[in-house]
């Protein structure tokens, strides 16, 4: 007997088709909700304080609320605006025009979480442009969003970084409609303005439209067998004209005329900054999130489909932060920076392909991974509250156009009992620049401001600038009471000759279980994380 099929096949096309259609709409819906439950879950920490536990925030704050308002009282006998040209300077351009807005503290803020959605949002673009639709591993990348370079508060690198995936995704989509000039152009301003955001930004950029470029040579020399000299001609021509704008910009900024100095190769601390897209103020949540992640990668490995050009991006990302030393030229924590890019790399230029089975399971767990990360955030930002009062207390009384030194009880991570907001596991103090809010809240001089020239717009003016350095931590408090014990860090801290003349008050931030002050110091405030001393000078 002859079973005829052809009308049940064809009544059932349809309905499968419109089951698709169905499935498909669903799931960008899916996507959609996701994605705001996403940032609404990102964002709560934000909302528990006023200045997170965020290391060189609270610095960068400072110098953003001088550049907003030059014309301050107190501040601008102390501190002038110098702009000019600089690979740095996406954080002083947006939060100058946000703080000219909104209050100090909540200007403050977004920016802070402009940094923080910044690489997030640059990564899914990246993704969409590159595979044709918005993806659910790419809006995983909302594990890197609380990383160990946020928590380090390097804004600009942050935004640069968001900026450099945004361009690169703008540069494929011009690059498949074709256009010699309109590449060009666009893409040659796109990358001068990520230089201004920061120079690794620029340099991301560079290597994603390289490597894109170079893939696509590639390609077509095995498609024709034989190398496309002409194509090859025309390519290199093009990158000349993006890469043209920056390379000028750079070569006229001070940074190209600063020594390599390159320092710090420390093959232990790479192992361990290769989980910085991670980084929590929590260890053990670093490394299992990081595990997970790399797991994922590793088992979605083969089958997994690639942007354009990512396979060569990742190898040459990886080779220079094999090779690269902890700090070059101006820059530092290189490991920390590079880490994070090839992190973000992996959420935005790979698809793992993981079995339908597991699909499910994995979102589920990645999801309370975010949730346990952006948990473990506001509950550290809120414990900060403790530290960030007393602070206040201790410089309620310091007068506009005072002079104060900061020391700190436990000068290097390790030293003595600190809370976990305190610390980033494995890197660095997070609270060596909260007493910023003496400049920012009071208008008194803070001599550790950022305002070297090389990087910043800012410049501290004499005579204040004899008792500064803008690349200093707090001075250790042991240094202070006991000098001829360590006369190696006095003899290079210029700043800190004669400081009892020199400054009317001295600070002292993480103050449990340190030492007694120094002879001739006059407490004012003695609280269990920050005291306040009056100097002779004062007296």
């Amino acid at each position: 007997m002859t079973v005829d099929y052809s009308p049940g096949l064809g009544a059932a096309l349809p309905k499968a088709s419109q089951a698709l259609r169905q499935l498909s709409f669903d799931q960008s819906r899916a996507l959609a909700l996701a994605a705001v439950g996403l940032a609404v879950l990102l964002a709560v920490p934000f909302f528990l304080i006023d200045v997170p536990p965020v290391l060189d925030y609270p610095n960068h704050l400072a110098r953003l609320l001088i550049l907003a308002h030059p014309d301050t009282p107190g501040l601008s006998s102390m501190y002038a605006p110098h702009w000019a040209i600089l690979p740095n300077l996406g954080a002083d351009v947006i939060g100058m025009l946000l703080l000219k807005l909104a209050p100090v503290h909540v200007a403050g803020r977004l920016i802070l979480a402009l940094a923080l959605f910044a690489p997030v949002l640059g990564v899914n673009l990246y993704s969409r442009v590159a595979f044709g639709r918005w993806s659910w591993w790419a809006l995983a990348s909302g594990l890197a969003a609380y990383n160990g370079v946020f928590l380090m508060g390097f804004m600009s690198f942050l935004i640069s970084v968001g900026l450099a995936f945004a361009g690169a995704a703008i540069w494929l989509v011009l690059s498949r409609r074709g256009g010699f000039w309109l590449s060009g152009v666009v893409g040659g301003a796109m990358m001068a303005l990520v230089f201004f955001c920061h120079l690794f930004g620029a340099a991301l950029m560079g290597l994603l439209i390289g490597a894109q470029e170079l893939e696509g040579l590639l390609s077509l020399w095995r498609s024709n067998g034989r190398p496309p000299y002409a194509e090859a001609a025309r390519r290199v021509a093009l990158l000349g004209l993006v890469l043209a704008p920056t390379l000028i910009l750079f070569l006229s900024c001070g940074v190209a005329g600063t020594a390599a100095a390159p320092h710090g190769w420390d093959g232990r601390h790479k192992v361990w900054d290769l989980f910085t897209p991670f980084m929590s103020y929590d260890k053990s949540l670093t490394l299992v999130i990081g595990a997970i992640v790399f797991a994922v990668i590793i088992l979605g490995w083969r089958g997994a489909r690639f942007a354009p050009g990512a396979r060569l991006a990742l190898a040459l990302c990886a080779v220079v932060y094999i090779l690269e030393p902890d700090a070059l030229k101006t820059g530092s924590f290189v490991d920390l920076r590079v880490g994070l890019i090839l992190g973000l790399m992996l959420f935005a230029g790979v698809q793992p392909r993981i079995e339908p089975r597991y699909a499910l399971a994995c979102g589920l767990l990645i999801t309370v991974l975010i949730g346990a990360q952006a948990g473990v955030v506001a509950y550290r930002w809120a414990d900060h509250r403790t530290d960030l009062a007393d602070v206040r207390a201790a410089i309620a009384t310091v007068p506009q156009g005072a002079r104060v030194l900061v020391a700190r009880g436990h000068p290097s991570p390790g030293s003595g009992p600190a809370p976990a907001e305190r610390l980033l596991p494995g890197v660095y103090q997070t609270d060596n620049h909260i007493a910023a809010l003496v400049a920012i809240e009071r208008r008194a001089f803070w001599p550790l401001i950022f305002a070297d020239p090389r990087q910043q717009p800012l410049v501290i003016r004499p005579p204040y600038a004899a008792i500064a350095d803008p690349q200093a931590d707090p001075v250790n408090w042991a240094v202070l009471g006991t000098p001829g014990d360590h006369a190696f860090e006095l003899a290079n801290a210029n700043y800190l000759k004669g400081w009892r003349a020199a400054f009317d008050y001295v600070l002292l931030i993480d103050a449990e279980g340190a030492g007694p002050p120094p002879p001739g110091l006059q407490l004012l405030y003695a609280g269990s994380y920050a005291r306040l001393y009056r100097t002779p000078r004062r007296t």
